[in-house]
């Protein structure tokens, strides 16, 4: 039996398995998704590109892998596959998420891990404080940017911190030259986005080589900080580890005295279903499979499924608000140097009178397919013919991408649970996803997007093209899904306790962003990477 399986190789996962393995446990990684290695990355954006890619692009999930979406309670699901608008996709490849994503490293604030004492009760939204606060996260949060490799410089608006971050930030391109100078003018205060991005070499990966191909492409020099690339590797290396790519976890066994005591899986292409036994399980599937694979772990001792005896496995499920906004110039004013991300603002997050609101940035930089699919027409322009050709290749260099994000507020009716109509190709229930925005959501984003456009115009903008937002929206999920098995001290309205261990089941713990009570108005990796480490802390204790 070995002394821990874990389920899900992200941003969690892999650091799970570094932690345990390098504490002498022997462990088992196991991944529904490839193993890919990082020469195998590439630029072409119809085969490698998240966003443009065309069927089935390398990272997966594969176009088989449906989930359905609604908006209430009682509405049948309609199935989405990966990808899609609504399905909430995260890469199911080694490395998850950490694999394509943009890198930024943000810290959340520390009235984040008091939200509801800070907000009070808002109608409609189920506001929890953490059971853990900032202080007590902090030296996790320093761990993670110094094992995973993050560049930047200081915050001034940001939560205390003990130690600079590790590597001085990546260089400034064209569109830094435009912004810091309109920000102060503005009288905000701006600094070079936090990224987990290396602006040189650090613990034997080399630097950032500034290609135009990142967010939404794996990096083939391995200057991003995937997991893939840093504490995989180190996982494997201390011979404790072993990974099992291409390996689906339909269900957490357990024993005749209903005390779990492994999984079982499939491997593609390699027969049937098999268990793997364990002593302890770490689930870190991301906050849509998670659930899933919960509820899913039915027997006599959990008829609703493992922790669900008080119906909150999947529930609060939430993303953080990301709008984008554009400004077109009549002068050059992008190089698309990568990454791209070079400028932040956090002059308004807990500090305005739309309550918490956000952080706002430049964006990364846009190959030509990225930026006609992303780029939304203005009125006026006829979308098809010479009129929109002369558009895109008038402003490729002319328009600078503003992100902001902001803060949501979960709803005890929005949720994740298997759909009993639909199967996936292994017989398998898919993910449900039953979601409506909170009203506020779209008051909080509005905010964002009129300092967005504020920005802009101070910086020369002649247009700027704002996003639709609609109040009380219904719709799926997004990449930064979090919340459906939050965390918490009362086992009545959490799924997990402080550790991460699950109320009632003394040996699974979770390490995903399903644990976070809230979103934090930034970027959610860095900080599930730090309750993966402070996980891994209590999972080593506990032997």
């Amino acid at each position: 039996m070995l002394d821990a399986v874990i389920v899900g190789a992200g941003a969690g996962g892999g650091i799970v398995a570094k932690e345990l393995s390098a504490a002498g446990w022997s462990v088992a990684l196991l991944e529904r998704g490839p193993w890919l290695r990082t020469p195998s990355f590439g630029h072409a954006e119809l085969r490698d590109g998240w966003v443009t890619g065309v069927k089935h692009v390398p990272f997966g999930p594969s176009p088989s892998e449906v989930r359905t979406v609604r908006g209430e309670e009682g509405e049948a699901g309609r199935i989405v596959r990966p990808r899609e608008a609504l399905y909430g996709t995260l890469p199911a490849c080694v490395g998850g998420g950490t694999v394509y994503y943009g890198a930024m490293a943000w810290r959340f604030h520390r009235e984040t891990f008091r939200l509801r004492s800070h907000l009070g009760s808002i109608p409609g939204a189920n506001l929890e404080d953490w059971p853990v606060g900032y202080d007590e996260l902090e030296p996790y949060y320093e761990k993670a940017e110094y094992e995973l490799g993050v560049s930047g410089d200081s915050n001034p608006f940001g939560p205390p911190r003990r130690r600079p971050l590790p590597l001085p930030p990546v260089a400034d391109n064209r569109e830094a030259e435009v912004l810091f100078p309109a920000a102060r003018r503005l009288g905000w205060s701006p600094f070079h986005t936090p990224l987990a991005i290396l602006s040189q070499p650090y613990r034997g990966r080399p630097a950032c080589t500034r290609c135009a191909f990142c967010n939404g492409f794996g990096c083939e020099v391995g200057a991003k900080s995937s997991t893939l690339v840093n504490v995989i590797p180190e996982a494997l290396a201390t011979g404790h580890c072993r990974l099992l790519p291409d390996s689906f976890v339909r269900e957490i066994t357990v024993n005749g005295r209903g005390v779990p005591d492994g999984v079982l899986y499939r491997t593609a292409g390699r027969g049937g279903w098999r268990k793997l036994r364990a002593r302890v399980i770490v689930v870190c599937c991301s906050a849509t499979e998670t659930p899933r694979l919960l509820l899913g772990s039915r027997s006599r001792f959990f008829p609703r499924g493992l922790g669900n005896e008080r119906d909150q496995v999947g529930r609060n499920i939430e993303n953080d608000g990301g709008s984008f906004v554009y400004g077109l110039f009549e002068q050059i004013v992008t190089d698309q140097l990568g990454p791209g991300v070079c400028f932040g603002v956090d002059d308004f997050q807990f500090r305005n009178p739309a309550a918490a609101a956000g952080i706002l940035s430049n964006y990364h930089t846009r190959p030509p397919l990225g930026f006609i699919q992303r780029v939304r027409l203005p009125e006026g322009v006829r979308p098809f013919g010479a009129e929109m050709k002369s558009f895109y290749g008038k402003y490729f260099l002319r328009s600078i991408w503003i992100y902001a994000t902001c803060h949501t507020y979960p709803r005890a009716e929005n949720r994740v649970d298997c759909d009993p109509a639909v199967r996936d190709a292994r017989g398998v229930p898919v993910s449900r996803i039953t979601y409506r925005q909170h009203p506020r959501n779209a008051d909080e984003a509005r905010f964002m997007v009129e300092k967005c456009e504020e920005l802009l115009r101070a910086a020369g903008a002649t247009e700027v093209v704002r996003p639709y937002l609609e109040r009380g929206g219904r719709h799926g999920i997004s990449t930064h899904q979090l919340g459906s098995c939050r965390m918490g001290n009362d086992p009545a309205s959490s799924v997990v306790d402080r550790t991460g261990r699950v109320h009632g089941v003394p040996n699974v713990y979770i390490a995903d962003g399903s644990i976070l009570p809230n979103p934090g108005g930034a970027n959610p990796s860095l900080t599930i990477q730090a309750l993966a480490y402070w996980v891994s802390d209590h999972i080593r204790r506990s032997r």
